[in-house]
């Protein structure tokens, strides 16, 4: 978003525009003359051209008089004019009126004596008008200079100035040469008069420095370098007509600057005058209270008449009536105000940015103080201020950007530089820096052959300008040598142009990139495409690559190889007691110590997480012989890892699972099955009670295909309802039914009738134990429900196995009530067995899901007891119902005493802790007899009945059949 035009960047632009057609008009004259005037010795050009200039120069001098004049009628100029006295003014005029009046004499009577004398009227009153301006505007400068008192009147400055020694000699020359006119006119005026001008215009350009406005600088600086031309087209032209065309184009051009400076003066006034002759106006005007800026009118002793509503709303305030003027600056401003005001009162305006602290925050402000004198207060200002914090905060965003490229770019390794078209250094990085052992501040500004770097880098004048022709980056090679430690390298060199959008060339870019650092680079990155970070053993990729290479070796030479698939047992124990950082230390030593076992033409790689594959190669034409060999190397291994690893002064033991595989002798595998078989023997090994190794059989992949056959109908079965919920009964004592176990079976359409310990380990395992378990728990219910609604079977319970994998899933509680109350089911005749390895997790995660579904009337029932993991300490925290008695101890309860005694240690130990034992496995009377002499209640098994679908356990029970619909 631009910025809103303030009086002094517009007086700017205005002078922008009027130099482009000052110069588009003397352009259009000299094509104009070159089409309408021509002949063979070129007078006519010449002639037409003067012409043409001589109307622009009597344009120039009719709008300095016209205006002139206007701003001398006008009733209270006094500053108007530069900062300059009304005399000054005057003499503009006066210079302007003489030249009105000598082009007429120079069109009719050409070389005459009036019009000699009014040609140097001219250049005398424009000479010492321009003197005075200056004079007056260095003393101005001075005199509002911080810590400078302030001095008398103009005009007594005027006259302590050593200045006016030179203004008076001058004009003492001027009266000497008028009196002697009549004996050599054309002398004075050829000679005397230019070379009185060019030091006058040479005195006014070394004051220039002094002065504190950049407009007053530069409109002097372009009067006097205009009239120094004149002077010096009068000397040397000894009175031709291109220097008498030149002189007046000098003259015209001064003129225009000057009739320029005129119009904005008397056009200021005017605005001046019509805010004090109509204050009304300017307080009560909608448009003004409403205007997006700030506007503040200040009188003479520096309180505050009248402020806007944008200006109270910005600072929060309901008036500013009455209050010093320095309210409306930023409180880091307000010690400048006196100056200020005493540059006010000289009739100087004042630009500059403030930032003050509002109820929105901190806000920016570009603030103009102007002049505004109204009725006879003439010290009377203004101060209009712009909102700018939005460009502001884009300029901070931009710089910040750009500080943050900066950096960026001096981090780079490379070496950057910036360079402008005309192949100065713009930016450079701290490398390039090193590279010339310069800093910074001796680089920027400077080109190549200013820092004396050609031979440091003789190709870069003949590079830049290639890259400046060329379309596409131009790049080369060098060899380069730093200045700061000698290093001396080849560097590829990246030019490229930038462009402007019309297409110009603004700069070049140049990037340098060390071909060494790049091959180091290339190394590193091959390093880290196939080798481990961690352990710096060759990684999956490369042993992909090694072992496809080795299965080619192998059927072309009829040798044999072996692959070691080796796992270290229980890791994750370690990674989760010691931490990951002693774990990757383990991993580190593991590597090493496999090195170590195998020959050193042996690949030792690791394949991902804890598992290493070893690459034993060169093994021989024999089968036998190479089996014999990698058992060598795989006892070997296990050997090694007996010792314990030193981790960070902690002793720890670890042991590998191991699978191998023997390959060659022109077999026909793939790299994948390679991998497959070391895989499966590695599990096998796992099976087998870890820290061993186990050879890959065919057996073994023939069991692992009719596992995932075996997963595959599992999946389908229970998608097709091929499962079915059979009952076992649980008796009492005295016969009767209480209840009954809900077992699954599976109906397969080839195989049959499928029992759970065919299944049911790989549900477990593949987390389809999860869907199994919900839908044997549906069914239960389903079948609870209907018992309840008959007198004969409401108060039967039915028990339902959960699994391990089952109960710790995250939604178990709220599945098991969602069924229960989709059912209707009597939670309260609800039982859940439980196996002891589900003690294996977090207990207090078990006690607390019990207890959640306890509190709804769910019961449970710890199945197996006396095999597993129990402890007293468990039973006396899990929230029981019932114990089962696991049937390996009921079966020889009858011959082994041992097994006698168990059973009578848990059914007193149930008692004494109030829980309901059911036994598991009877079989006959006999056993019946001794249970219940020992104070066992309840039964289970094959002598009461065995596991059958609904229809046959309700005839078998003859009961009224309750079925699902």
């Amino acid at each position: 978003m631009a910025l809103p035009y303030t009086p002094l960047s517009l007086g700017r632009r205005i002078h922008e525009i009027h130099t482009r057609i000052v110069w588009c008009l003397l352009a259009g004259g000299v094509v104009l003359a070159g089409l309408v005037a021509t002949d063979a010795q070129g007078v006519g050009f010449v002639q037409a051209l003067q012409t043409w200039v001589q109307v622009l120069l009597l344009l120039a001098a009719l709008a300095t008089l016209g205006w002139g004049g206007r701003l001398l009628l006008q009733g209270s100029a006094a500053s108007a004019f530069l900062g300059c006295p009304l005399w000054v003014c005057s003499a503009v005029v006066l210079g302007g009126f003489a030249v009105v009046l000598a082009l007429p004499l120079r069109w009719s009577e050409p070389g005459s004596l009036p019009a000699l004398w009014l040609e140097l009227a001219v250049n005398i009153l424009l000479s010492i008008s321009l003197l005075i301006v200056s004079i007056e505007l260095s003393s101005s400068s001075r005199r509002h200079r911080p810590g400078t008192a302030p001095g008398a009147s103009p005009w007594l400055r005027l006259q302590s100035h050593r200045a006016v020694l030179t203004a008076l000699a001058a004009l003492a020359l001027g009266a000497a040469v008028v009196a002697q006119g009549l004996v050599d006119l054309e002398g004075v005026r050829r000679f005397l008069v230019p070379l009185a001008m060019l030091v006058c215009c040479a005195w006014v350009a070394m004051q220039s420095r002094h002065f504190a406005g950049q407009s007053g600088r530069w409109t002097v600086l372009r009067i006097s370098a205009a009239l120094a031309v004149g002077a010096i087209a009068m000397l040397l032209g000894a009175g031709t007509r291109w220097a008498l065309l030149v002189e007046q184009a000098a003259w015209s051009y001064a003129l225009s600057v000057l009739a320029l400076v005129l119009i904005m003066a008397s056009l200021r006034h005017s605005l001046v005058d019509w805010a004090s002759s109509h204050p009304a106006r300017l307080q009560g005007e909608e448009w003004l209270e409403q205007a997006p800026i700030g506007v503040v009118r200040v009188d003479g002793t520096g309180a505050i008449v009248h402020a806007n509503r944008t200006q109270l709303d910005w600072l929060g305030v309901p008036s500013l009536v009455d209050q010093p003027w320095t309210e409306a600056l930023a409180p880091s401003l307000r010690g400048q105000a006196p100056d200020w005001l005493a540059r006010l009162r000289a009739g100087q305006s004042l630009a500059f940015e403030q930032s003050i602290e509002t109820p929105q925050g901190l806000r920016h402000f570009q603030t103009d103080i102007l002049v505004a004198p109204q009725g006879r207060d003439a010290h009377a200002f203004m101060l209009l201020s712009h909102d700018v914090s939005m460009q502001k905060l884009m300029v901070g965003r931009v710089q910040e950007q750009q500080s943050q490229l900066v950096s960026l770019v001096s981090a780079i390794p490379d070496l950057v530089v910036l360079k402008g078209a005309d192949g100065r250094f713009l930016h450079c990085n701290q490398a390039f820096e090193r590279l010339v052992g310069l800093t910074h501040a001796q680089i920027i500004g400077r080109t190549t052959s200013d820092l004396g770097l050609q031979a440091r880098m003789p190709s870069d004048w003949e590079t830049d300008l290639r890259a400046r022709n060329a379309n596409t980056p131009v790049v080369y090679e060098e060899t380069l040598q730093f200045a700061d430690n000698g290093y001396q390298g080849r560097f590829e060199i990246t030019k490229s142009a930038i462009r402007a959008a019309n297409g110009e060339v603004t700069g070049l870019l140049c990037i340098s990139r060390d071909l060494a650092e790049r091959s180091r680079a290339r190394k590193e990155i091959e390093r880290l495409e196939f080798f481990d970070v961690l352990t710096g053993l060759p990684n999956r990729r490369m042993l992909m690559d090694r072992l496809e290479w080795s299965i080619i070796a192998c059927q072309q030479r009829g040798t044999y190889a072996a692959l070691l698939f080796i796992d270290l047992d229980n890791f994750k124990d370690l990674n989760d007691s010691l931490g990951h950082q002693k774990g990757d230390r383990l991993l580190c030593e593991v590597g090493k110590r496999l090195i170590a076992s195998v020959r050193s033409g042996d690949v030792v790689a690791r394949f991902g997480g804890d598992e290493f594959v070893v690459l034993v190669e060169n093994l021989g034409a024999e089968r036998a012989q190479a089996e014999a060999h990698v058992r060598a190397v795989v006892e070997h291994v296990i050997t090694r890892f007996k010792q314990p690893f030193a981790l960070d002064g902690q002793s720890h033991h670890s042991t590998p699972s191991i699978g191998v595989t023997v390959f060659g002798d022109h077999e026909s595998l793939t790299v994948q099955e390679l991998l497959k078989r070391a895989d499966l023997a590695m599990y096998e090994a796992k099976s087998a009670g870890r820290n061993t190794q186990r050879f890959f059989d065919p057996q073994m992949q023939a069991i692992v295909n009719a596992r995932a056959n075996l997963e595959n109908d599992l999946r389908q079965a229970i998608h097709d309802g091929e499962l079915q919920v059979y009952y076992q009964p649980v008796m009492n004592g005295s016969g009767s039914l209480v209840g009954a176990e809900a077992l699954v079976r599976w109906r397969h359409p080839a195989r049959g009738l499928v029992m759970p310990i065919e299944f049911i380990d790989l549900a477990e395992q593949t987390g389809l134990i999860v869907e199994l378990g919900n839908f044997v728990m549906r069914t239960a219910c389903q079948q609870l429900a209907l018992w309840a609604a008959s007198a004969s079977t409401q108060g039967l319970t039915m028990s339902v196995n959960v699994s391990p994998r089952q109960f710790h899933n995250q939604g178990f509680v709220d599945e098991v009530l969602g069924i229960v109350a989709q059912t209707g089911a009597n939670a309260r005749r609800l039982k859940l067995e439980l196996t002891e390895n589900l003690l294996l997790g977090d207990v207090n995660e078990t006690v607390n899901r019990m207890r959640q579904l306890k509190e709804h009337g769910v019961g449970f029932s710890l199945d197996d007891f006396g095999v597993g993991y129990s402890s007293l300490a468990y039973l006396k925290r899990l929230p029981l119902d019932q114990l089962k008695i696991d049937r390996s101890f009921v079966s020889d309860v009858l011959s082994d005493v041992s097994d006698a005694v168990i059973v009578r240690t848990i059914l007193a130990l149930a008692q004494s802790l109030e829980l309901e034992v059911v036994a598991e496995g009877v079989e006959n009377s006999e056993q019946v007899d001794f249970l219940v002499s020992n104070g066992c209640k309840r039964f289970q098994g094959f002598h009461f009945g065995r596991p059958v679908p609904i229809g046959e356990f309700e005839r078998l029970h003859s009961f009224p059949s309750c079925r699902p619909a």
